[in-house]
């Protein structure tokens, strides 16, 4: 399922003679995480989860969502994410608005898990018939 690894190339002519190793070269493979800037947690059954696209090198994630102002509204180490939109702990939903995350991505490459950090922001719509076009 990965592309990683080290490579080497020979070659062998007509009379089957092997030619020697080459250079060996290690590659590592590609890993992808993206995570939509916009949900609408309203009920609709249309984009009410925040949900990331993840690729299977992704071990684990930490990510943390927090409003404007610096307060924790949602924590999880699972990297699809699955928020619907409620804080942590609680049985009610953020208010509409701008929320920024931090992220550490533990990521298997060639070298072992690596940690992979990145930020945004994203904007929940709570509207009743907000639609994302995709």
């Amino acid at each position: 399922g990965s592309l990683a690894a080290c490579y080497a190339v020979t070659a062998i002519d007509s009379f089957d003679n092997e030619s020697a190793k080459s250079i060996i070269s290690c590659v590592d493979s590609c890993s992808f995480f993206e995570v939509p800037n916009v949900f609408t947690p309203n009920g609709d059954n249309y984009n009410d989860v925040l949900k990331a696209r993840v690729s299977p090198l992704i071990e684990r994630i930490d990510i943390k969502i927090y409003t404007r102002n610096g307060m924790l509204v949602y924590q999880t180490n699972d990297p699809k994410i699955n928020w619907d939109g409620r804080a942590s702990g609680k049985n009610q939903f953020v208010a509409p608005g701008v929320y920024y995350y931090m992220c550490d991505i533990y990521e298997n490459r060639l070298t072992g898990v690596e940690v992979r950090n990145v930020s945004g922001f994203i904007h929940v719509t709570t509207e009743k018939g907000a639609k994302i076009k995709e």
